[in-house]
């Protein structure tokens, strides 16, 4: 990439973490947060923020010597009372299954561990063997020539 597009491909990358987060962040923050996964540069970061802010996409706000940016909120469609009801009632329903699936997970983890080890008939016929204990082969067994 040129300088330019290197920048321009930031910028996407940025204002789409930004929408997608929806909460403010430093320059700092984004670099941090977006460096792993796509290896950008801090320099780059902080001029496509800064790209973005000039164009009206993302809002910028000055505390002392730091920069904080955020998503342009008027782009969010406005949610009333009503909407904010419904989706707690939906979160409220959608933890108590989470829940009750824990719970059935407990339950299954419970019963398998009741049930002892998973053992799996591996030695041939005529040994016998004591649950999952492999040195409870009996002595006659062990005597078999080869072992």
């Amino acid at each position: 990439y040129t300088k330019k597009e290197a920048v321009d491909v930031c910028a996407t990358l940025i204002l789409a973490y930004l929408n997608e987060k929806n909460r403010p962040y430093s320059a700092q923050d984004v670099f941090c947060n977006l460096q792993k996964q796509h290896g950008l540069g801090k320099t780059a970061v902080v001029k496509a923020m800064e790209l973005l802010a000039l164009e009206g996409k993302i809002k910028e706000k000055t505390y002392g010597k730091q920069k904080i940016y955020f998503a342009d909120q008027s782009q969010f469609k406005d949610v009333n009372d009503a909407d904010l009801k419904a989706m707690d009632h939906e979160i409220s329903a959608l933890c108590a299954e989470v829940q009750s699936v824990t719970q059935s997970c407990r339950e299954l983890d419970a019963g398998l561990q009741g049930e002892g080890c998973l053992c799996f008939p591996l030695f041939p016929s005529g040994f016998r063997h004591d649950g999952c204990n492999p040195g409870g082969i009996s002595k006659e067994q062990k005597g078999i020539p080869g072992r």
